[in-house]
């Protein structure tokens, strides 16, 4: 009978892990614990800007989001609205990290913005401030990538 029970739970344990892998919702509908703010900055850029998982901006994000970048309205729901308006007209786009520190209650991302594997792209930093575990407010500096340099040094 113990045995039984050991293979019942073994199985449920396996379809879980199952339909966690199979199903982003399931697996989404939790977000992690982090040890700092920018392991958590870290995992919500990745999630939003790489795997397109914008439901992750309602759990991480403040309800009165701060936002710098003129192009955005201030407020959580005008930056997810945004958001999505982009990776709808762009869903080939990723936003891959080249450097990452923080300070204090601000976390620095270096990024390289492609919209399309064809596309030379843009080099970026946000910065992100945190309180209290919530993404509070976001600034960016974002730079097009020419075709030839002055120098040999690459933006990254």
């Amino acid at each position: 009978m113990k045995f039984k029970k050991k293979i019942t739970a073994m199985l449920l344990g396996m379809s879980l892990v199952t339909a966690m892998s199979v199903s982003p919702t399931f697996a989404a509908a939790k977000t992690p614990t982090f040890t700092d703010n920018k392991q958590m900055v870290e995992y919500f850029w990745n999630e939003v800007f790489n795997k397109h998982n914008t439901s992750v901006i309602d759990k991480m994000t403040a309800p009165d989001y701060i936002q710098h970048n003129p192009g955005f309205q201030d407020g959580r729901q005008a930056f997810e609205d945004g958001i999505e308006g982009f990776l709808q007209e762009f869903p080939q786009s990723k936003a891959e990290i080249k450097h990452i520190g923080a300070d204090g209650d601000l976390v620095f991302i270096h990024n390289h913005i492609t919209l399309n594997d064809a596309d030379r792209g843009q080099a970026a930093v946000d910065i992100f401030r945190v309180k209290d575990g919530k993404i509070v407010e976001h600034w960016d500096v974002i730079q097009d990538i020419p075709e030839k340099a002055e120098n040999n040094n690459t933006m990254f």
